[in-house]
């Protein structure tokens, strides 16, 4: 119990039918003028609400702005069959449910909605922000995932990784099963993500490893490659606050310098760390907060 905000569960109807996005609503206690400020979030790639984004949203909501905080269909606690299966055009439309079930609802500003994302997410907001018609107020992307992860490293590892990706497409067309890997996993082993501290990471997030069980369609690889969200950042029409890693070897800086270049209405933070030291409980997490309320009460003040 907090004095300042109070959160609730709501489900989210979602864009499949019987499927439903399963949600956090986070409200502040302190009296209202109006309609609140409205932040939508979601976890990056393969994670879920309970890993670690409370610490956020109940930041937020302690400044004064409604949260929203929500898990994709077939991941965490919402619906969906089969599981742990990553569509990128999917969760962006989660997204979008999201943003039209918060305009509706009476507590929430419809003039003031804001996306927030990490890593995976975060290259869901930018190439959200570039969609007109949401007219969004302001996006906030953590080490965002932005179509530019480094050169690949052929190994056996990776080309295992690709047959088992060959063999769930073929098992997903004929209405099998999906074949799973493990969603992190150490260098040199079969996994979505294997760089340097993968694991250590991901795992960190969950307080319960139950929270996190650590596997994904394999043919979830594919899409990856074929995500740029850097490719409509011209288009960006909202304010965009970045706070990228310097040493991120997941998400690299590069592709967040490039967003920067792309558009004017991009702001850059840069701190000195790696992908998961912005994450609650490491060391740059508290820079990371400070840099998203100054941008939030800045841009979109309560």
């Amino acid at each position: 119990m907090s004095d300042t905000y109070e959160r609730s569960h709501i489900k989210i109807p979602s864009a499949t039918p019987g499927w439903s996005l399963d949600a956090w609503k986070y409200l502040p206690r302190a009296p209202a003028k109006g309609g609140l400020p409205v932040i939508i979030m979601a976890h990056g790639i393969t994670g879920n609400k309970l890993m670690g984004l409370a610490p956020y949203a109940e930041t937020f909501a302690s400044l004064g702005y409604a949260t929203v905080v929500f898990d994709y269909r077939r991941w965490g606690a919402s619906t969906g069959t089969p599981r742990h299966v990553i569509y990128v055009s999917e969760q962006l439309e989660d997204y979008r449910t999201a943003v039209k079930y918060c305009r509706q609802q009476p507590e929430f500003d419809p003039h003031k909605v804001i996306l927030w994302g990490t890593s995976f997410s975060g290259g869901h907001v930018v190439t959200l922000a570039a969609e007109r018609e949401l007219n969004l107020s302001a996006v906030v992307a953590q080490c965002p995932y932005l179509g530019n992860s480094g050169p690949m490293k052929l190994s056996w590892a990776f080309v295992k990784t690709f047959l088992n990706g060959v063999v769930d497409v073929l098992r997903q067309a004929v209405g099998l099963y999906p074949k799973y890997i493990p969603a992190v996993a150490h260098p040199g082993e079969v996994g979505m993500l294997s760089t340097p501290g993968s694991k250590q990471g991901m795992l960190s997030l969950a307080q319960d490893t139950r929270d996190y069980p650590n596997e994904v369609a394999a043919s979830s690889f594919f899409e990856i490659p074929f995500y740029n969200p850097n490719a409509s950042a011209a288009r960006i029409t909202c304010p965009a606050l970045v706070v990228a890693a310097e040493h991120d070897n997941l998400c690299i800086l590069q592709a967040a310098l490039e967003l920067k270049d792309l558009s004017p209405r991009v702001e850059l933070v840069v701190l000195p760390c790696e992908h998961f030291d912005l994450y609650p409980g490491s060391r740059m997490h508290e820079k990371c907060l400070e840099a998203m309320k100054a941008f939030l009460l800045e841009r979109v003040p309560v």
